[in-house]
């Protein structure tokens, strides 16, 4: 068999661990979706900049990097988000008082607001999508998303398999020839 052949069989081989990625993929970018629909584009903020606010409601005196953790964010996302929720006027960061090298953040009464808003809109999409578990179900939800996802956080993972070919420098050049 060609090397193409081989590539392709690996590529059609979907394990399920790899279908329940898939799946989880799939339902995040329609949640997205869904959100800037319903919520980013009627009120102005973007589905990054809400979590990193309603993190902030939550637990006011927050950091940046806390943010990241809780939200499993990448944190220059969340510098991102900041900085657009501090433009709007919607958090405001002071100095921590114990690490002068990092910001603590507040919603201002604008960003209680605004959350008092987007929070029910929030809760509204959830109800409906989780309509069809019964409450047993959702508790096993709950869980077992609950230990994948501390898993993946304590995780060391292995070093992903070699690449066949240099993709990076292949693929730069065809930037080079355009």
């Amino acid at each position: 068999m060609t090397d193409l052949g081989n590539a392709r069989d690996a590529i059609r081989d979907i394990t399920r661990e790899r279908a329940l990625g898939q799946q989880i993929h799939v339902f995040a970018n329609t949640i997205s979706g869904h959100y800037y629909r319903r919520s980013e584009v009627v009120l102005g903020i973007s589905l990054a900049e809400w979590r990193v606010l309603r993190s902030v409601l939550t637990n006011p005196g927050t950091s940046q990097a806390e943010i990241a953790v809780a939200e499993g964010l990448n944190v220059m996302n969340v510098s991102r988000a900041v900085a657009g929720l501090r433009r709007k006027r919607l958090v405001e960061a002071v100095t921590d008082p114990d690490d002068g090298r990092r910001s603590l953040l507040s919603a201002t009464e604008l960003g209680i607001e605004i959350g008092a808003d987007m929070t029910p809109r929030e809760e509204m999409v959830y109800r409906e999508v989780f309509a069809g578990l019964s409450e047993a179900e959702l508790e096993t939800l709950d869980e077992l998303l609950s230990r994948v996802t501390d898993r993946l956080r304590s995780l060391e993972l292995p070093d992903p398999p070699e690449p066949r070919k240099n993709w990076a420098e292949i693929l730069r050049g065809m930037d080079d020839n355009d």
